[in-house]
């Protein structure tokens, strides 16, 4: 009886272990706890988009203006090529940007960090029509997320911003609805 107790118990230890160190392999965008904090005042961020552009990002207390953007509904995505969920987006967002034209805009930040040219090949082979950022390079944007809004860096993550900056949703994850209903239900809560 005690051998089977110490069995188990070891098994435990070692599941335990096992896992924890499965969750110290996970690479997520937040995973270098050694960059410098990002003050929770407000803050600019540059973005430069793979595709050539640099886009401007002012935040404060549930804003985000976005310049050049202002007079747009804009999703500020953070996603990956390898993610399942993000590719099923993709479609969805290009669709809406071709039905909405200069009212709404997308922003995405690759946070799975792959290459400018593997990046380049994703747009062209989805049609993407929406600047996509390399995520590489955005430690402080991730920690302004981490700090302002509790995000663990899991994705897809759609931040809804409102003509005029403020944010309307930040959805984490997949969700059961459309993009097109996430932009309807942002909506209504204005």
């Amino acid at each position: 009886m005690n051998k089977n107790k110490i069995l188990i118990v070891m098994f435990l230890l070692m599941t335990i272990g096992f896992l924890l160190y499965l969750l110290n392999q996970n690479e997520s965008p937040l995973s270098n706890k050694h960059e410098k904090a990002v003050a929770l005042s407000p803050s600019t961020f540059f973005f430069n988009s793979i595709q050539g552009e640099t886009i401007e990002v002012n935040v404060a207390d549930r804003e985000f203006n976005i310049k050049g953007m202002e007079n747009k509904i804009v999703f500020l995505k953070v996603f990956g090529w390898d993610c399942k969920f993000c590719q099923k987006e993709i479609p969805e967002l290009v669709k809406l940007k071709n039905q909405l034209g200069d009212s709404f805009d997308v922003i995405a930040i690759e946070a799975q960090q792959h290459t400018k040219e593997e990046s380049l090949k994703e747009i062209e082979r989805s049609s993407i029509n929406y600047p996509i950022i390399s995520g590489e390079e955005q430690k402080d944007f991730y920690t302004y997320l981490q700090e302002k809004y509790g995000w663990t860096g899991i994705i897809p993550l759609t931040i809804v911003v409102a003509k005029g900056g403020e944010v309307l949703a930040f959805e984490l994850g997949a969700k059961s609805y459309s993009l097109s209903e996430l932009m309807q239900a942002s909506l209504l809560k204005k």
